[in-house]
C-alpha cells in the first residue's frame, strides 16, 4: 500500500479540524487564525482534502441514548448468495450507520439504531427475516471502555488520541452523560441541521439553515449547538477522516475470549494504554454461539503494523482465544439522520 503523504500545513489542519470545530458564525475564521494562516487558504485546504476523501466529513457527533435512540452492534450470518439482497435490505434502514462483510461464520456485521418507541430486537428480527438470515446476534454494549479515535498527522503530532469526554477508564459512563434528553421542538430541528455536512464557505451555518428553508438563523443554530454540547448530547463537532485515504489502511475488529469479570479487569490497563485503539466494549455473551465479548477496533499504518498490535497484545493481557475479523468489504459508512422521517416510514412498511 502506498503510504498517503502530507505537507506539513496539510497535517496541522488535519490534526485540529478532527479536534473540534468551532460552533460558531465563522468557525473557518476561527481556525485560520488561530493556525496563522488565510481564511482563504485553510478553507481551500479543507476542500481539497474533502474532495481526495481523506475528510469524510464535518457534522455534529451526538449521545444517541440521550436523544432517545437505542443502538447496538448486529451480526448476521447469511449465505453467500444472498450477501448482496441482504445487504441492500440491511442499508436501506435508516438506522444502520455501518454495514462490512467480515471473514466469520457471522459475515455481516452492522449497527443498527432505533428510536426509543421500537424494540431493538424486533427490528433485527425484521431485518434477519427478509435477508434469510440462517442466525444473528445483537451485541449490545455492556460495558464502554474506550471510543473515539483521531487520526494524528506528523512526527510531532500530541500523544493523546482519546477523547477525553467520552473515554471511560472505569468501566462506567460518567453519570452525566446517563438518560435520555427531553429536547424541545426547537432543539430537534437544531438537531436535525447540525448533522449536515458543512459547506466549505465563510459562513456555513447560514448555508445549512439557508438549503434546509428554515427560520431559524445561522446564530440561534449556533447557540443552541453550543448548548448540546455543554449538556453532553453532543459529543462533539469535528471532522472525522476516511481511514484508509488518510493512511491508515490497515484495520482490525478484534474480539477477544476473557473468561471472568476478574480476569478481565487484570488485562484492560494493557488494552486501555494502546494508542491504536479507538473502541474497547465488552459486548453481550452469547453462550455456546459467541463467547468473545471484548471488542477492540485496532487502526494501523500497514498490515506488518497491524500484526504487531495484536501479537503484542495478546503477549501483554496473556489471552489466547481471539478473533481478527478483518473488513473484506465496506456496504456503508454514513451517520445516522437522528429525528428524520425515515424511521416512521421504515416502519409502517416493514413493522405494520
Amino acid at each position: 500500500m502506498s503510504v498517503t503523504r502530507f505537507t506539513r500545513t496539510e497535517e496541522r489542519i488535519i490534526n485540529r479540524i478532527q479536534e473540534d470545530i468551532p460552533l460558531a458564525v465563522e468557525p473557518f475564521r476561527r481556525i485560520a487564525s488561530e493556525l496563522s494562516l488565510a481564511e482563504g487558504d485553510f478553507m481551500e485546504t479543507v476542500a481539497r482534502l474533502k474532495e481526495k476523501r481523506i475528510v469524510r466529513n464535518i457534522s455534529a457527533i451526538f449521545n444517541a441514548h440521550r436523544l432517545g435512540y437505542h443502538s447496538s452492534l448486529v451480526a448476521f450470518s447469511v449465505a453467500g448468495a444472498d450477501v448482496e439482497s441482504a445487504v441492500t435490505i440491511i442499508n436501506a434502514h435508516p438506522g444502520v450507520s455501518h454495514n462490512y462483510l467480515r471473514d466469520h461464520r457471522f459475515n455481516i456485521w452492522f449497527t443498527l439504531a432505533v428510536d426509543g418507541a421500537t424494540s431493538l430486537e424486533d427490528a433485527a428480527s425484521v431485518l434477519a427475516r427478509m435477508c434469510r438470515a440462517g442466525d444473528h446476534l445483537i451485541l449490545r454494549t455492556e460495558k464502554l471502555y474506550k471510543i473515539g479515535f483521531m487520526l494524528r498527522m506528523g512526527d510531532d503530532a500530541p500523544e493523546d488520541e482519546e477523547e477525553d469526554e467520552a473515554a471511560v477508564t472505569n468501566g462506567t459512563a460518567p453519570a452525566h452523560d446517563d438518560g435520555e434528553y427531553a429536547l424541545s421542538a426547537e432543539e430537534r430541528d437544531a438537531v436535525l441541521l447540525l448533522q449536515t455536512d458543512l459547506p466549505i464557505t465563510p459562513r456555513p451555518f447560514d448555508a445549512i439553515v439557508a438549503e434546509a428553508k428554515s427560520s431559524m438563523s445561522a446564530e440561534r443554530l449556533v447557540a443552541i449547538g453550543g448548548e448540546l454540547k455543554l449538556k453532553r448530547i453532543m459529543r462533539r463537532y469535528a471532522a472525522v477522516l476516511k481511514h484508509y485515504n488518510a493512511g491508515y489502511g490497515a484495520n482490525a475488529m478484534t474480539a477477544w475470549k476473557t473468561g471472568d469479570g476478574r480476569m478481565e479487569d487484570e488485562v484492560m490497563p494493557v488494552f486501555l494504554s494502546a494508542k491504536s485503539i479507538s473502541h474497547l466494549y465488552r459486548r453481550t455473551l452469547h453462550p455456546g454461539r459467541w463467547e468473545h465479548p471484548l471488542f477492540a477496533m485496532i487502526h494501523a499504518r500497514s498490515d506488518a503494523e497491524l500484526e504487531g498490535i495484536i501479537a503484542a497484545l495478546e503477549e501483554k493481557s496473556g489471552l489466547r482465544d481471539y478473533l481478527v475479523l478483518k473488513s473484506l468489504r465496506e456496504f456503508k459508512k454514513k451517520r445516522v439522520t437522528y429525528f428524520s422521517p425515515a424511521f416512521d416510514e421504515w416502519k409502517k412498511e416493514n413493522m405494520g
